[in-house]
């Protein structure tokens, strides 16, 4: 994303490779050896368009005050009246001054091919981004159920081990309390049975 200094700086060097292409001409050089400062035109012209759509689409505008959103207004259409009239100079002079029309129209042709592979290829990055945050998303959610199952599954446990050990504890008292009662009712018993004798030996 280019900020509005970054756009000035391309505008800048677009203007500098329009006026490095006329005075090539001017002296006569072949049009072969300004494919450099074609390619820095054009890509300084596309990068202030793209920025242009880029702050539409992302909502780069949303804050700004009227006054800037006027002035920026006035910059954009400044600059693209000013690229639109290079790319005319640029056309008239290949096809009028060099009597090269060819050389525009392919020209014209492989850059809206490249644009074309670019946009294919920007299109497929984002499509790998859109799937890989997708892929992550659903990593993250299963490590979230996961660690909740585990959760449950251990208070389960803990909850069936603290079950468990009431339920021990009490079987361990009821179970002393049961000798205990079985001690006392023989301890009765054996005294029970030991008076009894004595009574019957008094008796005799």
């Amino acid at each position: 994303m280019l900020d509005p200094i970054s756009i000035g700086l391309a505008f800048t060097a677009a203007q500098a490779a329009v006026s490095h292409i006329k005075q090539a001409i001017a002296l006569g050089k072949d049009i072969n050896g300004l494919v450099g400062q074609f390619s820095k035109f054009f890509e300084s012209a596309d990068a202030i368009h793209k920025a242009s759509i880029q702050d539409k689409i992302r909502g780069k505008h949303l804050g700004k005050t009227d006054a800037e959103l006027g002035h920026l207004a006035l910059q954009r259409a400044m600059h693209s009246d000013a690229l639109r009239e290079a790319e005319r100079e640029l056309k008239d002079m290949i096809i009028w001054q060099l009597g090269k029309p060819q050389i525009w129209e392919q020209m014209l042709k492989e850059r809206v091919r490249l644009i074309k592979e670019r946009s294919a290829a920007e299109k497929l990055a984002e499509e790998e981004a859109l799937a890989h945050k997708k892929k992550m998303a659903k990593q993250a959610m299963f490590a979230m159920y996961f660690i909740g199952f585990a959760i449950f599954a251990f208070c389960v446990i803990m909850g069936g081990v603290q079950v468990y050990g009431i339920t021990e504890e009490k079987r361990v008292y009821e179970q002393k309390v049961a000798q205990r009662n079985a001690l006392i009712y023989r301890q009765a018993k054996e005294r029970e049975a030991l008076a009894k004798k004595e009574l019957d030996d008094y008796t005799k």
